[in-house]
């Protein structure tokens, strides 16, 4: 059985008072008391929670009616329904500023009553569920992951969600009412020149495809640029149309994992043609050199020094194709449990030395770290590599810093990113030259190189990267020219370290 609907009454007229109780309780309400001031009515309706206030405007006391309305609508969010022989235009215009839910004038009918009562208490259960969806959509709205944007019909901004606000440098108080143009400009993505808005087309009557095509970038309060996709929609009802809703999402992330998916998919292209040209290679390179072994052995003086050569020069041409055969990840590998701070500890000496004395190395190693399955003297070469790389982009000096972390990656929702789970983080930085941006697009290409003709091979960043991703790693640099490089390398923690 339903409970009965509470109605509070305030009157400070005791006969009349009572007679609304009677009244009320006839129709099926429950009274939980006759009040005579608004201090009372605000107290009592907290205690007994009632559903509605049947009240006169002028009380006892200081507080009036209308003051107390507030009060009850503000606070407690309790409708009122005023019962009152005043009907002036001045008290009625004071009422009204309270959203009152009736307006009785006594002497009271019960017919007249019973149909107040039940629009009220309809009407605020109506608001109610109103305010609980809004407060649902606006709750979605601010936690969803994408920048949501919605403007009137004459394209003023009217919300931003805190994404929104973000990406655009605006606050939504300060972007209420201003054009979504000004709030959100957009740049076309390849020439920088201003776009046509999308909310400015669609309010002009063009179709948008719900996922255009063209890409824009968005200009920022601060003169940042964010390449962003835009999807633009109409707020309509059944007769015209209310406004505009733009969904925009800024693609950064998904920019820098396309990227490294293309070059994961360039270098396993590399990799296999050098690693069945490295084999191929090796074959010739061992009859090579079991012959120059024999000349060696058999020949005297400048014609024995000249089969050395040949045999020197067949040897570094092996090492040449160990290196590759390790860049295509076709190396033989020895794994087993390593801690990574210990590996660096026992290679600080060496590092040292191969930077020089104009060079300086720091560690910082997080303590108490897992440790990671790999091939000591693989993850050995792929520090010394790096190191070199450092002393090469510091020809006037400078520090090398290692950094050790334990973190945790979680899911993206992408194919392309790291597996989620701990991993553990290597960080090879150094105070150097830097790269360009062109150069930082090829750096872990084999043969690529910025260093005089005949100086190195381009090999050794191409070998990290093909240990690391024998590893099930991910290696990614970070350059700024004359602002020095750093390379950043996770990789999984053993099952048993997780």
């Amino acid at each position: 059985m339903d409970q009965k609907k509470q109605i509070l009454v305030v009157e400070d007229e005791g006969v009349i008072g009572a007679d609304i109780q009677s009244q009320l309780e006839r129709m099926g309400y429950a009274v939980p008391g006759v009040v005579a001031s608004g201090p009372e009515a605000i107290r009592l309706a907290r205690e007994q929670r009632c559903d509605l206030v049947l009240m006169d405007i002028r009380l006892r006391g200081e507080m009036d009616g209308i003051e107390t309305a507030r009060e009850l609508k503000n606070k407690l969010n309790v409708p009122v329904i005023y019962v009152t022989a005043y009907a002036d235009w001045e008290t009625v215009e004071r009422a009204k500023l309270t959203g009152p839910h009736g307006y009785i004038m006594k002497p009271l009918r019960e017919a007249e009553m019973r149909s107040a009562v039940e629009i009220a208490l309809h009407r605020h259960e109506i608001e109610s569920r109103l305010r609980a969806s809004e407060a649902w959509l606006s709750g979605v709205l601010r936690n969803i992951g994408d920048a949501v944007m919605t403007a009137n019909a004459q394209g003023d901004v009217e919300f931003l969600n805190p994404v929104a606000e973000e990406l655009t440098g605006w606050q939504a108080s300060d972007a209420r009412g201003r054009p979504a143009a000004e709030v959100m400009p957009v740049l076309e993505e390849h020439t920088g020149r201003p776009a046509p808005h999308p909310v400015v087309r669609l309010l002009a009557g063009e179709r948008i495809p719900v996922r255009e095509e063209q890409g824009y970038l968005l200009l920022g309060r601060n003169g940042a640029s964010t390449p962003v996709e835009v999807g633009c929609f109409e707020n309509r009802d059944e007769s015209q149309l209310r406004g505009v809703i733009v969904v925009f999402r800024d693609l950064t992330m998904r920019r820098g994992i396309e990227e490294r998916l293309r070059q994961a998919e360039r270098m396993e292209t590399i990799g296999r043609l050098a690693g069945g040209l490295a084999h191929d290679f090796n074959n010739q390179l061992t009859v090579m050199l079991g012959c120059a072994d024999q000349l060696c052995g058999r020949l005297n003086g400048r014609e024995q020094v000249e089969a050395q050569e040949i045999k020197k020069a067949a040897e570094l041409a092996a090492a040449l194709t160990r290196q590759l055969l390790t860049m295509s990840r076709s190396e033989w590998v020895t794994p087993e449990p390593l801690d990574l701070n210990d590996l660096v500890r026992e290679m600080q000496s060496t590092l040292s030395h191969s930077l020089g004395r104009s060079r300086t190395l720091v560690l910082d190693l997080a303590p108490g770290i897992g440790k990671i399955t790999a091939d000591r003297n693989q993850i050995k070469r792929v520090l010394v590599n790096l190191a070199l790389n450092a002393c090469d982009a510091m020809p006037r000096g400078g520090e090398m810093k290692i950094e050790t972390a334990e973190i945790t990656i979680a899911p993206d929702g992408s194919a392309a990113g790291p597996a989620a789970g701990k991993y553990i983080r290597l960080r090879v930085s150094d105070s150097g030259e830097g790269m360009s941006k062109e150069t930082l697009a090829h750096v872990f290409e084999p043969f690529f190189t910025t260093k005089a003709k005949g100086v190195g091979t381009g090999l050794g960043l191409a070998v990290v990267h093909g240990i690391v991703s024998q590893h099930r790693g991910l290696i990614d640099v970070t350059s700024e020219a004359n602002r020095g490089t750093a390379f950043t390398i996770q990789l999984p923690l053993t099952a048993a370290s997780a």
